[in-house]
């Protein structure tokens, strides 16, 4: 679940991975941090696995892979998100590992999120652990209970309250260094919240104009539970959404502001109080994402676009999660 899809083969992007490395040479894009807890933050936005790159490992798509996340690495990217159910995390892993290897940078300076989804069965740790060793580490910065519930809605075996009492045991073990959620709604977080020895940090959602939840996004914020968005780039990349009222007016403030269509929904999400998560196949891209953080759209700009997406809500991924609001 990450914010874009390319039809370019990822083959070709590999292939143009050097040339993002030396364009990135010289100075990475600065990217700014969110605060997650008083000793922690995120960077305000990530390079996604998930998606274009699932089920890759094993396939002719892992050497792809694992050539994207070097290359998002080298263009300025220091955020990984990451997941169990991806099933690609040996092949990242390898990616981070020869990565750190070639440029020296100590593990610390990067931010890696995985997931937890058989919360039943072997449970959170278990999972945990596996996804480390996976991946060649000794903890995540971030760990997330993917979903509150199975992916045809129905619950888990164990309660939320169970399932987040075990994920406050990543924290006390050293396996993480902070633990959210993903995909939970406010009737699932208040479940957990009150009694959490240990707070959520973070609630990583779909989020675009056409999916705003706003809601969700002002409990969250009221809890101090950073929201992040994954398919930011919804409106535009996705084949349900695309051509809808918000295309007409991206187009306008991207000619205004001199940047693509792209890179405005992104700031509209960051402006509207969420980090973003994005993934691309296409190594001219990377940079091009990275480069948000130099424009503002005005107050009402991003408000003319969450009224155009406003009167269209709807779900790309997660579609049997029954919504608390519409």
């Amino acid at each position: 679940q990450v914010g874009l899809i390319e039809s370019e083969s990822p083959l070709r992007a590999a292939c143009l991975a050097p040339d993002v490395r030396a364009m990135a040479a010289a100075e990475p894009p600065a990217v700014p941090m969110l605060p997650l807890t008083k000793d922690l933050g995120i960077p305000a936005i990530g390079y996604g696995v998930g998606t274009a790159w699932f089920k890759a490992a094993g396939t002719e798509r892992e050497a792809a892979l694992q050539a994207s996340v070097v290359a998002a690495l080298d263009a300025g990217f220091r955020h990984l998100d990451e997941a169990e159910m991806y099933q690609n995390e040996g092949a990242t892993g390898k990616a981070v590992g020869e990565w750190l290897a070639r440029t020296g940078t100590p593990r610390e300076q990067l931010f890696i999120t995985s997931k937890v989804f058989n919360v039943d069965d072997p449970g959170v740790e278990a999972v945990c652990r596996r996804s480390l060793e996976a991946m060649g580490l000794t903890y995540f910065d971030l760990y997330l209970v993917h979903a509150p519930f199975m992916t045809d809605g129905t619950p888990f075996k164990k309660s939320l309250q169970d399932i987040w009492r075990e994920a406050e045991g990543l924290v006390d073990a050293g396996l993480a260094k902070a633990i959210g959620v993903s995909n939970w709604r406010i009737s699932d977080l208040e479940q957990v919240c009150e009694g959490a020895r240990v707070k959520p940090v973070c609630n990583q959602l779909e989020a675009h104009p056409y999916l705003q939840q706003p809601k969700l996004l002002s409990w969250c914020q009221a809890h101090g539970i950073l929201v992040t968005a994954y398919c930011p780039l919804g409106s535009i990349v996705q084949e349900k959404l695309r051509g809808g009222p918000v295309d007409a007016v991206v187009a306008k403030v991207a000619e205004r502001s001199g940047k693509t269509p792209g890179q405005v929904l992104l700031r509209w999400n960051l402006q509207t109080g969420r980090g973003v998560l994005t993934t691309t196949s296409k190594p001219e891209r990377l940079l091009e994402f990275l480069s948000i953080f130099d424009f503002e759209l005005t107050a009402e700009e991003v408000a003319e676009i969450s009224a155009a997406g406003s009167a269209r809500q709807q779900r790309v991924f997660w579609k049997t999660m029954p919504a608390d609001e519409p």
